[in-house]
């Protein structure tokens, strides 16, 4: 079999080589063999030329990549790329190394047969698991529609460990991608690519503001035209900032930046001179001082809006540019809400698109196969929106075009009409900027999670992603309140706990609102309302929720989301109660991420004012430090008077001791640790107490006093060795209590 293997293997690559084309090459068998056939392709097509492996298993003598470690290779070009499904078929890492791949080269794609038992038998469910379900309980529905793409796709060179390669498929794919070199197309690509760069470099010449937007697709050459374009900023002599959700996602732009003598590379920074370009995450661009004459925003789309427009305050020649697909973000809601904001606000826009690959032929099938296995191109259909007042189902409106309808689908139901999954998947990426391939398996396959819809006239107009959050075991929730577990898929009874201090949550079982987007054309139409009206009906009238093999009923429905005043009111409009803001900036967002519950049962009713009402105790401590940013339009509205519950005493000693004697984080017991120390100061504040405990407890936790000073004080270098000295003043706290039997 030796001889058929090659002669197959370097008769693809020969054609892929002369029509600069990739190629996508199914290895369908055992673990064992499918690596020996892809170390046989190696050894004669990729050592010489390049190779990366993504495999989480050892393949001595060679180097691999673990399949959640494939972004390091991001900003590299390869002509031999091997994915071995048997580590774990992941959507984010193949949409990631989905552009490493150059033109002339193969994909080899390992997994199990597809009929086999083994083909769902996949590693990656482990990170879908959420308690307290089991790897059975993972959906394998994305596994179905890869095997769908894979078999249906008629680019897809499959070798079987059992049949072989059909001869009919060889002798199809010799006819129809045989063809001359296409230098023409390449030449051609470079040239558009080039007349960009010049109409920007003359754009950004005029005086005022003046921002630019580029958008493409993946291979059209956005990374490395902005990289041009900022050694020609450089040149010069202009200092230049670059931004973008991470910083795996410019290493291209940097190597293209520095790419002739005079320039000088560290990591994330390139110097010619006295210029340079440097990287800054997205929330910094607008906190830090900068003497930056141009900012360069690459994946926008990745960045949310608010932010964006802030840049537009800060720098008077930016330039936007967007993936218009893939795991970068999606450009689509970028042109539908940013470029208004843009024609508005700036003097001169002009506005760029590449088209045409550089990287590999307009005749690549890879690109399109991996378009459709990760809907990579997905977005939202352009509905005829009717005429409409808002009705929504079971209204007395006669007009059935009007009609808007809420109802659970079924995962299955979606992988059976591509159509529809490809349409609800593009109206969460247009309506989000994280969302991601992965997010795409978490939806048909989380045990958790349910998929409601909102349809009118039969297209699906609205949609939601719900989670089954809580009813957990004793022994879990022990573990979470004490800082020492953080379970997946259980945001809601995890923030209550761990971070609010609230155990008597554990008994209660929530449904979390992970996603939720309506059609631009539907929006402030009482669709998202229509949808979580329908939920919590559902919920009132559902006869259980199910966990595992335990069957509860609802008692809380909420949602967890980087705070805008927008989205606080529309929030606070459907009747959800602010509960929590957490106590980080996201470094993406620049916002603070709010807690907001609404309570379904009697019990979650009668405990949500006390949980309130902890809440505004807690705010004002928290803007001392943690909070000290928090916009005042949020401020005006989580603020709330006339809330009298408070919590028992005792309660705030427990919460101490999580702290002192467990692993309770700092910020989640600073303000019951400094309510206590005042109304307690007898206990620590005496001659006898050590001098380095009473100062802690003066300056860091009453007075709030920075880390940086505390530290300096304390003569301590690292602030984890403040934070158990913090620890330390707590336990002495507590164990005073106890001696003076405050504590019961």
């Amino acid at each position: 079999m030796q001889r058929p293997i090659s002669q197959f293997f370097s008769h693809i690559r020969a054609v892929a080589q002369q029509a600069n084309i990739r190629f996508p090459c199914w290895l369908t068998g055992s673990a064992e063999w499918s690596e020996a056939i892809a170390r046989q392709v190696l050894e004669t097509q990729g050592q010489a030329s390049g190779y990366a492996i993504i495999s989480s298993r050892q393949w001595p003598g060679v180097q691999t990549y673990p399949v959640h470690q494939a972004h390091r290779l991001l900003g590299q070009e390869v002509e031999l790329l091997i994915y071995d499904g048997f580590s774990g078929i992941n959507p984010d890492t193949l949409g990631q190394i989905s552009g490493l791949l150059k033109g002339g080269g193969l994909l080899l794609f390992l997994t199990p047969a597809p009929l086999s038992a083994d083909f769902f038998d996949d590693p990656e469910k482990q990170r879908l698991l959420v308690e307290p379900y089991t790897c059975a309980d993972v959906g394998n529905h994305f596994l179905e529609h890869l095997r769908h793409c894979f078999t249906e796709e008629p680019s897809v060179l499959r070798f079987d460990q059992k049949s072989g390669f059909n001869s009919e498929l060889f002798t199809r794919f010799s006819t129809q991608f045989s063809s001359p070199p296409l230098p023409a197309s390449i030449s051609s690509a470079l040239q558009d690519q080039q007349k960009v760069i010049n109409d920007i470099h003359f754009h950004l010449q005029a005086s005022g503001q003046q921002s630019c937007v580029l958008t493409a697709a993946r291979g059209r050459g956005k990374s490395s035209a902005l990289g041009i374009l900022a050694r020609g900023f450089m040149k010069a002599g202009k200092n230049v900032v670059v931004t973008a959700p991470r910083s795996d996602a410019v290493e291209s732009l940097f190597q293209h930046a520095a790419d002739e003598t005079d320039f000088e590379r560290t990591r994330y920074q390139v110097s010619n001179k006295n210029t340079c370009l440097i990287f800054r995450l997205p929330v910094d661009v607008c906190n830090e001082e900068s003497a930056a004459d141009i900012l360069l925003v690459d994946e926008a789309a990745g960045i949310p809006v608010h932010l964006l427009a802030r840049y537009l305050d800060k720098f008077s020649k930016i330039i936007f540019a967007t993936t218009t697909q893939g795991y970068e973000g999606t450009g689509q809601g970028f042109a539908l809400r940013f470029l208004s904001i843009l024609r508005h606000r700036v003097n001169s826009l002009a506005c760029y698109t590449l088209t045409k690959p550089v990287r590999w032929s307009e005749h690549d099938p890879l690109e399109p196969f991996f378009n459709r296995l990760l809907i990579l191109d997905a977005v939202a259909p352009a509905i005829k929106k009717h005429s409409s007042d808002g009705s929504q189902a079971g209204s007395s409106n006669t007009d059935s075009a009007n009609r808007v309808d809420y109802r659970i689908v079924d995962p299955a139901w979606l992988v059976s009409h591509p159509q529809r999954l490809r349409n609800l998947f593009g109206l969460m990426v247009d309506a989000h900027y994280r969302t991601t391939p992965g997010d795409l398996r978490i939806m048909l396959d989380s045990p958790n999670l349910k998929i409601w819809i909102a349809e009118s006239a039969g297209q699906i107009i609205g949609a939601c992603l719900v989670a089954e959050e809580g009813g957990l075991d004793d022994d879990l929730v022990q573990r979470i309140w004490e800082g020492r577990r953080r379970p997946r898929g259980h945001l809601i009874p995890q923030l209550l706990i761990a971070q609010e201090g609230y155990p008597e949550a554990a008994g209660f079982t929530a449904l979390r609102i992970v996603r939720i987007a309506v059609q631009d054309q539907y929006r402030r139409q009482k669709v998202a309302s229509g949808l979580l009206e329908a939920i919590q009906r559902g919920a009132l009238h559902y006869e259980t929720l199910h966990y595992g093999d335990k069957n509860q009923p609802c008692d809380l429905i909420g949602a967890s989301f980087a705070v805008t005043p927008a989205l606080l009111d529309f929030w606070q409009q459907q009747g959800f109660q602010v509960i929590r803001i957490g106590t980080q900036l996201d470094p993406v967002s620049g916002a603070y991420a709010a807690l907001v519950l609404k309570g379904v049962s009697v019990s979650a009713q009668q405990i949500l004012p006390l949980w309130q009402s902890e809440f505004q105790r807690r705010l004002d401590y928290l803007q001392g430090e943690w909070l000290k940013y928090l916009p005042v339009d949020i401020l005006q509205r989580i603020q709330c008077s006339g809330l009298q519950e408070q919590r028992a005493e005792q309660d705030d000693w427990r919460d101490l001791s999580g702290f002192a004697f467990h692993f309770r984080s700092y910020e989640s017991t600073a303000f019951v640790f400094a309510g206590l120390a005042k109304r307690y100061r007898y206990l620590w504040d005496q001659d006898e107490a050590d001098e380095q405990i009473r100062y802690l407890i003066e300056s860091r936790v009453i007075q709030q006093r920075s880390e940086d000073e505390v530290m300096q004080q304390c003569r301590v270098a690292q602030r984890k060795t403040l934070l158990t000295l913090l620890r330390s003043a707590a336990a002495y706290l507590y164990q005073q209590g106890q001696v003076a039997g405050t504590i019961v």
